[in-house]
């Protein structure tokens, strides 16, 4: 078991994914610093009304990130940029004097690799092109790798709203397959619905 901070939210980054975050709370501020001081990292976890039996409504799974950037914004903020380094289990939530929680954690298997499918290339496609619309979230990625499943898979999941149960269901897999025919099933029945609309 290994101890962490957490830090939930409404969204959520996978490894090898990157997120900025806008911090305000003086308990995550403080989390930060501890952070850079000791030069460690925290676990995001996604918060949500429909969480199971860990307390505090976040979900029982989630990604331990480390610190890549950070700055002072001119409204007061934190700004923290973070990268997704390894997913994690929660086993038990305690919370300091000011809200931030501390949970004991144990790792969970990060998915192998894995070429997309001819079948399955639209996925990755449709990926690239959300980059293209949302720069702020594309321009976060040096490097992209669109004919990768597990990346492309984890990818889609940072961007789409999902409930915690689902969520954590997918996450906890052994690996991208079944992410990938969620989202398969998904985009074609948007298609299909779009195609009937027109």
């Amino acid at each position: 078991m290994t101890q962490i901070k957490l830090f939930p939210l409404r969204s959520v980054v996978l490894p090898e994914g990157k997120m900025r975050l806008r911090i305000f709370e003086p308990r995550y501020k403080r989390m930060v610093t501890e952070c850079l001081k000791n030069e460690s990292g925290f676990g995001v976890c996604l918060i949500s009304a429909s969480a199971g039996a860990i307390p505090s409504n976040v979900s029982s799974v989630g990604t331990y990130v480390s610190i890549v950037d950070f700055e002072s914004l001119d409204d007061g903020m934190l700004g923290v940029t973070v990268s997704g380094i390894r997913k994690f289990q929660i086993h038990h939530v305690e919370s300091e004097e000011d809200g931030l929680r501390q949970a004991q954690v144990s790792w969970i298997e990060s998915w192998p690799p894995t070429n997309l499918s001819d079948e399955d290339q639209f996925i990755g496609e449709r990926l690239q092109h959300v980059y293209e619309k949302f720069p702020q979230i594309g321009n976060l990625y040096l490097h992209r790798f669109f004919d990768d499943a597990a990346w492309v898979s984890q990818r889609w999941l940072e961007v789409l709203p999902l409930e915690c149960h689902h969520f954590e269901h997918l996450v906890t897999q052994q690996d991208c397959s079944a992410t990938l025919s969620f989202l398969g099933e998904a985009f074609r029945s948007d298609d299909a619905d779009n195609a009937t609309r027109h």
